[in-house]
């Protein structure tokens, strides 16, 4: 018998128990491994249940879960030639995507291999496997890199966005603020006393689901008179912050000005990490710096009372994400070509050329050759 067995699962209540602790594992390093996270996904109906596909990997005598891979069926990733396209689980909504596994395992690239080559080796013969957006500068990135290589695929890597985050260091809120900007620390000490001086002002935090419908109303109402388009899946984001309240990690911040919903902000405290996801404000209200205000609010409230490790902005390069974080690292997806069929052949060229595509069929040919 295999050390690592692959088993494929189309439904992601049909996993065994067991892995419910590879998911609490795994979601100690982010939200976006966690089960509450892809089940809210899975229900809001951004993917068709039909189309989700689930590599589940396990190992040892007794069989214990090593790795989960969330993918589906990616109609939108055929393009014309029609290739039959693996995507990760994730999407616009998604700022971390990756194997679902235990932190620091020993056996990780003998994990990915199995999951690679159950892949490339699937019932459903894919022509291109698309995963993003994966952490760079974590080992699942490189090993599954080398996992599709050694699987007989062609590899390409791209760039998908900056992160920027911020290491709390045990620092009180007072003495992060003296490291920002002149801009930012005024703005955020100095109009949040001339607002909360006056009688206009007033700040909720909404944390719990007994008082989160109104929360949620007020935040509805925020993003309706913002700059923002509308949610192109309007039920998404109101089950992802029920989801969160039940969990214990929302933090949703509404500022309001002269009674009415001014700005707001959506926070998730996760395992000493303080993501900040969503954030709107009504533009009525930007002379009153409403926005970055209501920021401070919610830094400083994660700071001192969540005593948080790290805040993370999440998705992009944004100038004002630069103001209040302190580091930066990327997010870069992966391309896996299957050159044994002809449209992952035809896939491959138009990425990455012909000439290469040429080339490595003739080192995978050799491999197979040595290999028997």
């Amino acid at each position: 018998m295999p050390s690592h067995a692959v088993t494929v699962y189309t439904d992601l209540a049909a996993l065994p128990g067991s892995y419910e602790k590879l998911f609490g594992q795994a979601g100690a390093q982010s939200l976006y491994h966690t089960l509450p996270w892809y089940r809210n996904f899975i229900q809001s109906g951004i993917v068709p249940k039909e189309k989700l596909r689930i590599f589940a990997v396990d190992a040892g005598n007794p069989r214990t879960p090593r790795a989960v891979l969330v993918t589906y069926r990616d109609e939108a990733g055929a393009g014309l030639l029609g290739s039959r396209t693996l995507s990760s689980l994730a999407n616009y909504y998604t700022s971390l995507f990756g194997p679902i596994v235990e932190p620091g395992m020993p056996d990780l690239q003998e994990t990915l291999d199995a999951l690679a080559e159950a892949i490339a080796r699937d019932s459903v013969r894919w022509d291109v496997i698309n995963l993003r957006p994966l952490a760079l500068d974590e080992a699942t990135f490189s090993g599954l890199v080398t996992a599709f290589k050694k699987a007989g695929l062609l590899v390409q890597t791209y760039f998908c966005f900056g992160n920027w985050y911020l290491p709390v260091n045990n620092q009180s809120f007072n003495d992060y603020l003296k490291t920002r900007s002149s801009r930012i620390s005024k703005t955020a000490k100095r109009q949040r006393r001339i607002l909360e001086t006056g009688t206009r002002f007033r700040y909720e935090l909404f944390a719990s689901p007994g008082d989160l419908e109104r929360g949620l109303a007020d935040y509805n109402t925020v993003y309706g008179s913002s700059w923002k388009v509308p949610e192109p899946y309007p039920n998404f984001i109101g089950a992802l912050m029920r989801t969160c309240a039940e969990q214990g990690w929302l933090r949703l911040g509404i500022a309001y000005l002269d009674g009415v919903p001014a700005a707001a902000q959506i926070w998730m405290v996760v395992d000493g990490t303080a993501s900040i996801y969503k954030m709107a404000y009504d533009e009525r209200f930007a002379k009153d710096s409403i926005g970055t205000v209501l920021s401070g609010m919610l830094m400083e409230h994660v700071i001192e009372v969540d005593k948080v490790k790290f805040v993370d902005y999440l998705s992009g390069d944004d100038a004002y994400k630069r103001d209040w974080m302190s580091h930066r690292r990327e997010r870069w997806g992966i391309l896996a070509f299957n050159l044994r069929t002809p449209r992952g052949a035809i896939a491959a060229a138009r990425h990455v050329g012909a000439r290469a595509v040429k080339r490595a069929i003739g080192v995978f040919g050799r491999l197979r050759r040595a290999k028997t």
